[in-house]
């Protein structure tokens, strides 16, 4: 019996740690790792598409800073674009992705 309330105790505190991460929307560029400087721009958008399909990383680049993505399978299909991300930041500085819509260039 005391297992099963340590246990549930312990799930209690997970949920409630896991509800308190917030969620919050960016807009910038899904680039690659390697350029990531240059790929705050449509121009780079063949380029990071290339570097992506070749093993690369994509990364998030908004308001000058490179955010890794810790669910990178989230923004396929986004290399290159200009997009409005919705996620948590995780403890790492990653940004998990719960949704992704293209803006436009």
């Amino acid at each position: 019996m005391k297992r099963t309330a340590l246990i549930t105790a312990l799930l209690l505190i997970a949920m409630s740690v896991a509800a308190s991460a917030s969620t919050t929307t960016w807009d910038g560029w899904i680039s690659d790792a390697k350029c990531a400087a240059k790929g705050a721009s449509a121009d780079h958008a063949q380029c990071a598409k290339g570097c992506v399909g070749r093993g690369e990383k994509p990364v998030l680049v908004t308001d000058g800073k490179v955010v890794p993505i810790e669910n990178p399978k989230a923004v396929d299909g986004h290399v290159g674009e200009h997009v409005k991300v919705t996620g948590t930041l995780t403890d790492s500085g990653a940004v998990h992705i719960d949704k992704v819509a293209a803006l436009g260039n």
